[in-house]
């Protein structure tokens, strides 16, 4: 978790900083094959130099950026569990529980997919 620290540091609420770490610690430890790093100033997960998930913070919530085909694969999914919704993210507001189980099978599904894949984005 040493390579977020400066990221969770800059967050200046102490209840939006901790969310963020508990998620973050989350993937780091269910997910211990997945290389975390900053990218574009966010947490980002790599599995063998392809992304996976970034997350960012916002001022009313946390957001969940798996790609787009990944938002497609689960839209269905991400609405049922009440989470608003872009194309490219969606966002866990700070007052709400983090849906966990959705969060594994969207990880899980982009490392399964990408398993082939030779580069960063999706083509």
């Amino acid at each position: 978790m040493e390579v977020f620290a400066e990221y969770l540091a800059h967050i200046d609420n102490p209840q939006h900083r901790a969310r963020t770490e508990e998620v973050l610690t989350w993937v780091t430890k269910k997910f211990p094959n997945l290389e975390p790093q900053i990218k574009w100033n966010k947490p980002t997960f790599t599995d063998h130099g392809t992304y996976i998930i970034m997350f960012a913070t916002a001022k009313n919530h946390l957001s969940i950026l798996p790609e787009e085909q990944t938002m497609v694969h689960f839209a269905d999914e991400i609405a049922q569990a009440g989470y608003s919704a872009s194309s490219r993210l969606f966002r866990i507001p700070w007052t709400e529980p983090v849906n966990y189980e959705l969060l594994e099978k969207i990880i899980e599904f982009n490392i399964k997919d990408k398993a082939d894949c030779s580069t960063f984005w999706r083509k």
